[in-house]
């Protein structure tokens, strides 16, 4: 991506033609370093999204519907006063500068003002400056001590950020360009770079671009460097001209104010506004991120649980072990009563015969502090105390392994699922206490779940969970007694229920919804697995379990082909 001076000369002349005069009704702070104008022009709204982050810094218009944050900051409260019930008189952009700045005219009794919006990666930031030019307030203040050439604080003059040492490709002279990338090119310089470091405006995508519409090669430097300036010049005319047509390439996460020749014409995208364009690009690569840290953050959260639960099952395993030796411990107490007489004093072991089996001899330990008699209590405690725990053990066990078999399947859910169905994903982990729901961070999960639906070829729905909160809410609250419940054994995946059919289903429904419960699990990429199926009144939640574990009997077990081409063209899956 580039938010080049292209990008911001298109975006500006854009805001210009639609926005001067617009009245400013809201100014709204939705995330750190994110401001938003409400602007109201022509019978319509348009809200102007400024960015500084260093990540996505832009400015553009956007249709999306943010909400501010519960408690904006000094500065985001600076511009409501100084720009609510005002008007946008101008939007202008210093030639080959990546900056923007609106005039206002104040509401009643307020002075003009002006915000300089500074597009610049980590240097971005939004600055309000009044009538004189002295700085009012900034998205992210700069010291003296930060900056010796540019502080941005209040109650300093602005200035303007510092020219560049490079050639206005508006001005320069073809001897001049080519004497100046004849040096950097001497110097070690790669063309690409070579061109970037001597002509303002140009980013690295540009240079490429540009190399590319020379025709450049090095076996002749003079005359390969005269068709680079005439490329050069021809598109700064357009730039000056305004005759720029942004195009999108979303494959390669790129975008540029003018279609890119040294790039294949079918990944590009052409728009007639280049806000359009942001929005589109912006939001699909934020939503993207976010998505990304979510998905982190989850599968973090329940392998960290997935841990201990693993030493949890270790350390319970081991106690049920010592636990069934319990017989050995009566057997001890038995031969100590019974060969008292051979068990000598203060001894810390003794070798006796086996009850049962007297031609073999046993080792019995002993605490050479106390009595025969006392050892042989001892063990009898040991037996009686084992024999009682044995059960809580099992019963123990058994619940950490099927909160271990709940984290596989949550894991598989959160690395097979979009930001939908990960945020229902992470309430559900707020509701079990796995994560702690910050307040009121994002909108609450109050709307029914959206399962996948899919049609057989007998014109039958099925519906597929994504995730627990799905897998609970089409398996208890909108399948019938009479529905088909299907499901990958053994695996984590998606309750499947098939709806409308009778039962038993048609062979050709079995097989289409089996076929759906094998891709939606964790043997998607097997070329066999084995789906249980029954129906939905023989499934039955297990007693204070996780969302999503459930019990069922009475069940058919059918195999499907996950990687069936048929099957997966007949449900439009990749």
């Amino acid at each position: 991506m580039s938010f080049d001076t292209l990008i911001m000369k298109a975006v500006t002349d854009e805001l210009q033609a639609e926005l001067t005069g617009a009245a400013v009704q809201r100014v709204y702070e939705p995330a750190r370093g994110e401001i938003i104008i409400h602007l109201y022009s022509g019978g319509s709204q348009a809200g102007l999204l400024f960015s500084v982050d260093s990540r996505y810094a832009r400015v553009h218009l956007t249709e999306t519907r943010y909400r501010s944050k519960e408690k904006p900051s000094p500065f985001c409260m600076l511009l409501r006063k100084y720009l609510i019930g005002g008007r946008a008189v101008s939007f202008t952009n210093p030639p080959l500068e990546r900056v923007l700045e609106i005039a206002f005219e104040p509401p009643d009794g307020m002075p003009p003002v002006k915000l300089v919006a500074e597009i610049m990666s980590r240097r971005s930031n939004l600055i309000l400056i009044d009538g004189q030019g002295v700085i009012l307030g900034a998205a992210k203040p700069v010291s003296w001590d930060k900056n010796p050439k540019r502080a941005i604080v209040p109650g300093e003059v602005y200035r303007q950020v510092p020219p560049q040492n490079k050639l206005d490709p508006l001005e320069m002279e073809q001897q001049e360009f080519v004497n100046s990338l004849r040096a950097l090119i001497y110097s070690g310089k790669k063309p690409e770079q070579a061109l970037f470091g001597a002509v303002k405006g140009i980013s690295p995508l540009l240079a490429r671009e540009l190399l590319h519409r020379s025709g450049w090669a090095d076996q002749d430097f003079d005359s390969a460097a005269m068709r680079l300036y005439a490329a050069v010049t021809e598109l700064f005319n357009d730039y000056k001209n305004s005759k720029l047509q942004p195009v999108l390439l979303p494959v390669r996460k790129i975008y540029a104010a003018l279609p890119l020749e040294h790039l294949p014409p079918t990944e590009q995208i052409k728009y007639e506004r280049v806000n359009k364009m942001l929005e589109r690009f912006y939001g699909a690569l934020i939503r993207e991120e976010r998505e990304k840290q979510l998905k982190q953050q989850l599968e973090s959260t329940v392998e960290k649980r997935l841990s201990r639960l693993y030493k949890k099952q270790k350390q319970q395993e081991k106690e049920l072990a010592a636990a069934k030796n319990a017989p050995q411990h009566r057997l001890y107490g038995e031969m100590l009563l019974t060969y008292q007489g051979q068990v000598p004093r203060g001894a810390d072991s003794a070798v006796l015969p086996d009850l049962y089996n007297p031609d073999n001899r046993v080792t019995v330990p002993l605490d050479p502090s106390k009595s025969v008699s006392a050892n042989a209590q001892h063990h009898f405690s040991r037996y009686q105390k084992a024999k009682k725990g044995q059960q809580k053990i099992i019963k123990q066990l058994n619940k950490t392994r099927a909160e271990i078999k709940y984290c596989q399947g949550l894991l598989y859910a959160i690395e097979n699922n979009d930001q939908a169905s990960l945020e229902e994903i992470r309430q559900e982990m707020v509701e079990t206490g796995y994560l702690r729901e910050k307040a009121k961070r994002g909108p609450k999960i109050d709307s029914a779940p959206q399962p996948l639906k899919f049609t057989t070829s007998a014109d039958h729905t099925i519906l597929v969970g994504r995730n627990n909160r799905q897998n609970d809410y089409i398996t208890f609250k909108t399948a019938t007694r009479r529905d088909t419940w299907f499901h990958a054994r053994e695996l984590p995946g998606g309750h499947t229920v098939l709806k409308e059919a009778p039962y038993p289903p048609p062979a050709e429904d079995i097989e289409e919804a089996a076929f759906l419960a094998a891709y939606f699990s964790k043997g998607r990429e097997n070329s066999a697995v084995a789906v249980d199926y029954t129906e939905i009144r023989h499934v039955r939640r297990r007693p204070g379990g996780k969302p999503g574990l459930v019990f069922y009997e009475n069940f058919h077990t059918t195999t499907a082909n996950p990687q069936d081409e048929k099957l997966r063209r007949r449900f439009k899956l990749q």
